[in-house]
């Protein structure tokens, strides 16, 4: 029987990524396997595990794992560390990438990159690599960041950007985005591709800077569906958050956006 090749799920997203198409990842948020099917069936791109801030162990990552791999899709975890024996352990359950937080410096990208070429071997080609940069340091090290070789794309976390600058969450002040700004024209300058998140209402924003790795939660997409939903069946003034209060467009739902409740 002839046996053929097989090939890597992320070798599309790969070529996505290299040639500067949009890459749309979905936070699935929880222990949500049948989701993960979902998305590979609407047309996600990436099924992001977070084990940083949704409380996702690694036996609950290694089901989401399996499950996107059922279904085509594939996975991105953000560990909760830096720590090698951390990521490894993700690697070693078939991740297709990592996202590691809070990367300040050329020697921890250099780092991550060697990492995941000891525990993948010949398999490391196909791994997503992405390291975010959401604190003072990496923004004022952003060129040597980018000089490193091996890195898919850098992840730019407003939030924690945010309070790193000013002690505060959110992502609103002129500094922040200016420091955003400036990490942008500088990857790009380097021919680095670079992604954040992207609500609905910053896509302009989004593209001026020349991103092209969307980040979306779950909740975020909900949101917007179902405000779509509220306003045909209670009419175009209405929203969701006649219901529940928490539509994108309410007040309670913007503040908490600004305080950085939703943000990444």
């Amino acid at each position: 029987m002839t046996r053929f090749k097989e090939i890597p799920v992320t070798l599309h997203i790969k070529q996505k990524i290299a040639s500067g198409q949009p890459v749309i990842a979905v936070n699935v948020g929880g222990h949500n396997p049948d989701l993960v099917e979902i998305l590979a069936r609407v047309g996600a791109d990436i099924a992001l595990i977070d084990c940083e801030r949704a409380g996702v162990g690694l036996d609950s990552a290694t089901e989401l794992i399996r499950a996107a791999r059922a279904s085509g899709i594939p996975t991105l975890v953000r560990s909760w560390s830096r720590v090698p024996e951390v990521i490894v352990q993700y690697l070693d359950r078939k991740a297709d990438g990592i996202i590691v937080p809070r990367v300040d410096s050329a020697e921890e990208v250099e780092s991550i990159v060697q990492l995941v070429r000891y525990a993948c071997g010949k398999d490391a080609t196909s791994k997503l690599i992405i390291p975010q940069i959401e604190s003072r340091a990496a923004v004022a090290a952003v060129d040597a960041l980018a000089a490193v070789e091996g890195v898919d794309v850098f992840l730019i976390g407003p939030n924690d950007l945010t309070y790193d600058m000013t002690g505060a969450r959110g992502s609103g002040t002129p500094e922040v985005h200016a420091a955003i700004d400036h990490v942008c024209a500088r990857l790009a300058a380097a021919g680095r591709k670079f992604g954040m998140p992207c609500p609905l209402d910053e896509v302009p924003r989004f593209q001026r800077r020349g991103a092209t790795f969307a980040y979306y939660h779950l909740e975020w997409l909900l949101e917007r569906s179902l405000a779509e939903v509220g306003r045909e069946l209670r009419g175009s003034d209405a929203t969701v958050g006649q219901c529940n209060g928490l539509s994108t467009g309410s007040p309670q739902r913007r503040r908490k956006i600004k305080d950085g409740k939703y943000a990444n």
